[in-house]
This record gives structure tokens, sequence and C-alpha cells, in this order.
């Protein structure tokens, strides 16, 4: 049999048992101090509790189960089927049948002296078809919910699988959205070591897929309005990405962010000179033709990163 969870709502359900139980002990009386001195008080009340308990019970399992098998997004028709029928047909009969075999088996009273078959029971009806509305309405509530995580999930998925483009093929934009949420820090450049770190950046040429091994990437740097990788075979990628955005992705063990135009890695430092009021100039492999000067404020990190 298939696994299914039932909803989590035991003490909602508890709590609306009470209050139907004396909802209906009490409805149509006149006098409330009759009732709560009548003969079957307590009797009615505790019969009117496990009835009402019982059947919510029953429609959290069968909704529970039937939103396993039967998603109202994916089998509408089927399921509004076995809804009305398990969910609320069903549970009508069991109330029906439980207060005929309390009120004329157990207590003796004849059908035409109970006025709970003409009163109550319809009420008890309506309340069941309250009560599925409020699990399917929980229903598309979760699915929701499901939606936006899957939404943010492939959000991610798309900001780390990047979409490279080669040479002066024209570089696709994110969205709009995704931009403002990545906006460039222009003055700290402290990333957020949260986002999973990745092993590979894909690069697209033509119709082509070319993974790169982040490991194989000497430097990123500006250049103009695109950022552009470049491996340690000397080859060149464009990127739609910021360095901001690259380095929430990057492991930082691996790679520095020196200044707003470059990302270093480990490996590429053939040296460093010390420059003027304690600047630092790094000396990469491959070569690049413009100088990579670390600020006195960034030299004691840069330090501090090649000794991890």
């Amino acid at each position: 049999m298939p696994k299914f969870s039932p909803y989590r709502d035991f003490w909602l359900r508890l709590g609306v048992s009470v209050l139907l139980a004396f909802f209906f002990v009490f409805l149509g009386s006149d006098s409330i101090s009759d009732i709560v001195k009548g003969k079957y008080f307590v009797a009615d009340v505790l019969a009117g509790f496990a009835l009402t308990f019982i059947t919510t019970s029953a429609v959290n399992i069968i909704t529970a189960y039937l939103d396993e098998q039967y998603a109202w997004n994916k089998y509408f028709t089927t399921r509004l089927l076995y809804q009305i029928i398990a969910a609320v047909a069903i549970p009508a009969i069991f109330v029906l049948a439980f207060m005929y075999t309390y009120l004329i088996v157990l207590l003796g009273f004849k059908k035409e002296e109970v006025q709970f078959f003409y009163t109550e029971f319809p009420i008890a009806v309506l309340f069941i078809l309250f009560w599925n509305v409020v699990y399917v309405g929980y229903f598309f509530y979760r699915e929701s919910k499901k939606s936006n995580r899957e939404l943010l999930s492939l959000k991610e998925q798309l900001f780390t699988l990047q979409n490279v483009k080669t040479g002066s093929d024209v570089i696709p934009t994110l969205h709009e959205k995704m931009i403002a949420d990545i906006k460039e820090e222009e003055t700290d450049f402290t990333e957020s070591s949260s986002t999973t770190k990745i092993k590979i950046l894909v690069a697209v040429s033509g119709n082509k897929n070319i993974p790169i091994p982040v490991e194989t990437i000497a430097y990123f740097f500006k250049d103009g309005n695109y950022t552009t990788l470049k491996t340690f075979q000397s080859e060149t990628y464009l990127l739609n990405h910021s360095l901001d955005e690259l380095m929430k992705l990057l492991e930082e063990t691996l790679f520095f962010r020196a200044n707003r135009q470059f990302i270093i890695n480990l490996k590429a430092c053939h040296y460093f000179t010390n420059e003027d009021n304690g600047k630092l100039e790094v000396h990469l492999i491959p070569e690049h033709n413009d100088s990579v000067i670390i600020s006195q404020k960034r030299a004691p990190a840069f330090k501090e990163w090649l000794n991890k």
C-alpha cells in the first residue's frame, strides 16, 4: 500500500469536536440549564464528541490518501468523484448510522421522537462538506508553496549552470528580477559562503556545451561591460555574470577577489611585489596585459588567503 501522511491537525480536530459536541447538544434548546441537568447530557456530549472526532479524522485520512494518489491538479474529475464518495457520502452515512445506533438502539427512543435526523443531520452534512473544503484549500496552499520552492530551485540551477558565449556572440542577459537580487556590491568584496560551490562552468559555443572545471580557470576579469574567464591553457570565454555573482559560486580557498576587475586562482599567482602605500601587484600565469593591483586594505586578506 502506498505511503501517505495524514494532515497534522490533531489539536484542531480535538477542539472542533468539543465545540460541535456542545453545539449539537444545545441546538434547538430553550433552556441550557435544563439540558445540563438532563439525564443524557454527559452521554450526548461524549457521543457528539466521539462522532465528530471520528468523522473529521476519517475525512483527514481519506483526503490525505487521495492527495497522494489523485492530486487535484492532475486528476480533477476523478478526484472530485472520489472525494464526494469517500470523504462526503461515506462519512455522512457513518454519522447517520452512528446516531441511529446511539439514539434508537442504545437509548431506546422511537424514530418519530428523535429530531436529529431532520435538524442536526443536515447541519452535520454541511459541516462535512466544509471540512472537505478546508482540506482542499490546504492542498492548493501547499502546492503553491511547493511551486514557489521549485521556482526558486530552478532559478538557483539556472544561476549555477552558466550560459556562456564565446567570441562576439550575443550574450543573453539575466531576468531583471534576478539581476536586481544579485546587484554588485561596489564597496565590499566579501561574499556569502552559504551558496553551494560549483565545480564546473558550462561554456556554450554555438550548439555545443563545453564543461570547464573551475580549477582549470586561471582568473576572471572585467573587459568593458563583459566578464571574461581565462584558463591556464590561455583560452578565453565571455560570461553573462558579474564578478560578484561568480564569487558566490566559487570556492573561497581556490579563488580570491583581488579588486573590482579581477578574481584570481591561487595557482595562477606566479608572484607578487610590494608597491607604494602598502599595495601589492600580483603577476599571473598566464600573463595579463593589465596590472593586477591589490589595495592596502585588501592586502592582509590576500596574504591570509595564500596561507590557507
